[in-house]
């Protein structure tokens, strides 16, 4: 059985590892560089950009998932974390059912308020 003291080691590096390649990103898409930052399989239903989903973001919602896993194998709560919200903001640029869907670039400006708020 692994040790929560590698466990924990183990999240910590993959946090870090999160924001360092998720803030230059948001600031690619912030600054109207990359109108599918959020687009991600398995968050969207646009049949036209299936094959454009963002490799990044996707890699970064595979470090997201792994985040969140430990947490749960840990008993820490995920709620606010940048995995979680990776996914929230996933999510909501996927949302077609609001009328005034925001862009990715809004999105973006939002998320990287977001982190530097919580630092």
């Amino acid at each position: 059985m692994v040790s929560k003291t590698k466990l924990y080691s183990k999240l910590d590096d993959l946090e870090i590892e999160l924001k360092e390649r998720l803030v230059p990103h948001l600031q690619q898409a912030a600054a109207g560089n990359n109108d599918l930052a959020f687009c991600v399989t398995g968050y969207h239903s646009f049949k036209q950009v299936k094959l454009q989903s963002d490799k990044t973001m996707e890699a970064l919602v595979d470090i997201g998932a792994q985040i969140l896993s430990l947490k749960e194998k840990l008993g820490e709560s995920s709620d606010g974390s940048i995995a979680e919200r990776i996914c929230w903001y996933c999510h909501e640029w996927s949302n077609t059912g609001k009328q005034y869907r925001k862009s990715a670039q809004g999105l973006a400006k939002q998320f990287l308020t977001e982190l530097s708020s919580n630092t």
